[in-house]
């Protein structure tokens, strides 16, 4: 019989890394039962250690980082734009004002990091967004893709597991985490909040499904009022 190689390797790692996974979502969701959290939890990652990885990631690789931190319920997130140019959409969207003004990109491709809150692992997103102006404001879109589908994404993507591996964070594969789980009793919880099947997504990162699209609508003189559509 051959040896059975690196790939082998690899995928017995990566089979490890969702046991892990699922030991950590039966401890946080006893009986795999989702609920939404009801109270403000102290993420495995701190806010400054995020801020610090971004930071780092904009040292290492020829992109911009913009650190997105998530309401209740929600995880937090570094979204990575294939780019140096300001400003970003994103950013525009998280300072939630603009300038009437201000010129501002058509389309651009972001990888979203998403960052559990409940242990050291994240997932990689291609993330496109698009920003059109209209009267009295900008609507800027965010179309999440089934993984990071952009082939000329390889170089930052590479650059991200190197960099999220040096900061002890295993990445799991989105399409992974987004299989259906089998647990014992059923999550009403999450099919009246979402609609959406029990998988490890909702109980290890976020209750929205990463293949919602999001919007937020600026306008140039007040605050952005921020909505989300199901993908």
């Amino acid at each position: 019989m051959g040896a059975c190689g690196t790939t082998c390797g690899i995928t017995k790692e990566r089979e490890r890394e969702l046991t892990r996974a699922r030991s950590l979502a039966a401890r946080v969701h006893p009986r795999l039962v989702w609920t939404r959290s009801r109270a403000e939890v102290a993420p495995v990652v701190s806010h400054d250690a995020l801020r610090a990885l971004a930071a780092k990631l904009e040292e290492l690789l020829p992109v911009r980082v913009i650190v997105h931190l998530g309401n209740l319920g929600e995880c937090d997130s570094l979204y990575v734009l294939a780019g140096l140019h300001r400003p970003c959409l994103r950013e525009l969207a998280e300072e939630r004002e603009l300038s009437a003004h201000e010129p501002l990109p058509v389309t651009e491709t972001y990888v979203r990091v998403a960052i559990s809150p409940h242990g050291r692992f994240a997932s990689l997103q291609e993330i496109v967004a698009t920003g059109t102006m209209a009267v009295g404001g900008t609507v800027i879109e965010l179309e999440p893709q089934a993984g990071v589908v952009d082939r000329r994404l390889q170089g930052i993507v590479k650059g991200l597991q190197g960099a999220l591996r040096n900061a002890r964070l295993v990445v799991l594969d989105l399409a992974a985490l987004l299989l259906p789980v089998d647990a014992p009793e059923p999550s009403p919880e999450l099919v009246d909040a979402f609609d959406e099947p029990l998988s490890l997504w909702p109980l290890l990162f976020e209750g929205a499904s990463p293949m919602a699209s999001r919007a937020s609508w600026l306008p140039h003189s007040s605050a952005a009022q921020v909505f989300e559509s199901a993908g």
